[in-house]
């Protein structure tokens, strides 16, 4: 009789906690290269909210600490790509940096600004979709011509993450959470000094997940109280046994 009732000990607190939060968790993710970055006291805060209607990303809890993500990528947009067959000429690297965006921190090119990346070649393609394999080269002539064709083109990467994650009913068995924000990556890449292509990856995330199984809880609360039931619940059946 004891020994059912330690086992319904273990059925009751393990369909509790599967039903009442024990613990709730903000996080926040942020990678940013700071280009578009805004202190909440600088008046072009409300600058920016007039050029690019509001995402909804810009929650209190982020407002100081990340980029206006939407206004960044609709300046990106307005960077002009060549165009060969209307005859259209992409932007200049000095154009695109006009528009905001240049990895370095100083004029002279020294200081690269974080979270930001160079590329060149068949890199600089990749990062835009369009890596290709070299062809088999065998005349010298053809290696320098491969070789030439692939030194005009540079590429950069910025990379922007603002992503929030809320985690609750981290029980016994079973753990939901949520990641909300935004994750992109900004490529651009020049071929003979004008932007051939730019492309933004990534986008809006919204990562609901629920994970069922037998989850490690918050400090030792749950498992000394089964513990405890269980001595208690051991002890009594022991004793009772031996006034038996």
């Amino acid at each position: 009789m004891q020994r059912l009732l330690f086992l319904a000990a273990l059925v009751v607190a393990s369909e509790g906690c599967a039903t009442a939060p024990l613990l709730r968790k903000q996080a926040f993710d942020f990678k940013t290269t700071a280009l578009f970055k805004l202190p909440c006291d600088n008046p072009e805060v409300l600058e920016a909210q007039r050029e690019v209607k509001d995402d909804g990303l810009e929650t209190e809890a982020n407002q100081c600490n990340s980029v206006h993500m939407l206004r960044m990528a609709d300046r990106f947009m307005t960077i002009q790509e060549t165009d060969e067959s209307r005859g259209i000429l992409g932007d200049s690297i000095e154009q695109v940096r006009e528009k905001g965006f240049s990895i370095f921190l100083d004029t002279a090119g020294r200081l690269r600004r974080p979270n930001s990346r160079p590329l060149y070649g068949n890199d600089a393609l990749a990062a835009v979709g369009m890596g290709v394999s070299p062809p088999p080269l065998q005349r010298p002539e053809d290696i320098k011509a491969y070789t030439d064709y692939m030194a005009q083109h540079y590429g950069e990467e910025y990379f922007e993450r603002d992503v929030k994650q809320v985690a609750d009913r981290f029980c016994l068995n079973r753990k939901e959470s949520l990641e909300t924000g935004d994750d992109r990556v900004f490529a651009i890449v020049w071929r003979g000094g004008r932007v051939f292509k730019r492309v933004i990856k990534g986008g809006p995330v919204s990562n609901p997940k629920q994970e069922r199984g037998l989850l490690i809880c918050p400090g030792n609360f749950i498992v000394d109280t089964l513990t405890g039931v269980g001595n208690k619940a051991i002890g009594t059946f022991t004793g009772g046994f031996a006034g038996f």
